[in-house]
């Protein structure tokens, strides 16, 4: 198990990380978010197990970790910003993903359209957003983050898809510090994205981006085309060109995206 009192000792933030529920095995992280009682679950609460039996990803896709050498943890947020920004979410954590690798590693992450982050083309972390509702407004928001870490072994069907940081830096990963340099990064861009206009935390998106004016395959419901990715909106939407020119957003719920 984490040392959790290790980890305290590494964070630099006032709320996220500071209330930590650990489990050794749980169904999901993301599902135990959405059902804790709000007085025992503080604004940046995190919930964090050395296995999941039933944890997913986007589109309802299975997520796989080897127990106990990765980061499989849920992030509980209650947002005061307006509502269009809670799809910049994505964003903002996977650029809290970058930054820590890189001050922990010193690896270089890329990001991928909405929320992945990749080292040399292959994902090392992936992410789940789901909100909970009541009275017709958004009560709570569970950021579900799952990082490779330590892990070298992977089924035949994603060895040339994922990888994880130790396997790309040559050394075993500090797990504790690892995770204390998220959390400490996720509260700077939550921040970053409660206090300014999207834009900063979208251009700092953008720098660590790889698809801009490449050719992708986009699958969406039972088809698949070919397009140019150009830029994200400030909804979260890619932009992307046709092979006719014409211009379409697509939003995070409906597609996935393979580089062509």
């Amino acid at each position: 198990m984490i040392e959790y009192s290790h980890i305290e000792s590494l964070l630099t933030t006032a709320d996220i990380g500071r209330t930590v529920h650990g489990f050794d095995v749980i169904d999901s992280t993301n599902t135990y978010a959405k059902q804790l009682d709000r007085t025992k679950a503080p604004h940046g609460t995190v919930i964090i197990a050395e296995e999941q039996t039933a944890g997913r990803g986007r589109l309802q896709r299975n997520w796989m970790a080897a127990k106990g050498e990765n980061l499989l943890f849920s992030v509980l947020l209650y947002p005061s910003f307006a509502t269009e920004k809670i799809a910049l979410l994505p964003f903002a954590g996977s650029l809290a993903v970058a930054d820590a690798i890189e001050e922990v590693t010193g690896l270089s992450p890329t990001c991928k359209w909405p929320n992945d982050v990749l080292i040399d083309h292959r994902k090392v972390c992936g992410m789940l957003l789901e909100s909970v509702s009541a009275g017709g407004s958004i009560e709570r928001i569970v950021l579900g983050i799952g990082v490779n870490v330590n892990q070298t072994e992977f089924p035949e069907e994603l060895r040339f898809k994922a990888s994880s940081l130790r396997t790309e830096s040559g050394r075993e990963v500090d797990r504790p510090a690892l995770l204390a340099a998220i959390l400490n990064a996720l509260e700077l861009r939550y921040e970053q994205l409660s206090s300014f206009a999207p834009d900063r935390l979208l251009n700092d998106w953008r720098m660590k981006a790889l698809l801009f004016g490449k050719k992708i395959l986009v699958l969406e419901s039972e088809i698949s085309y070919a397009a140019t990715a150009i830029d994200v909106a400030e909804d979260g939407s890619l932009i992307i060109a046709m092979e006719d020119g014409t211009k379409r957003h697509l939003f995070a719920g409906d597609v996935s995206l393979a580089y062509k």
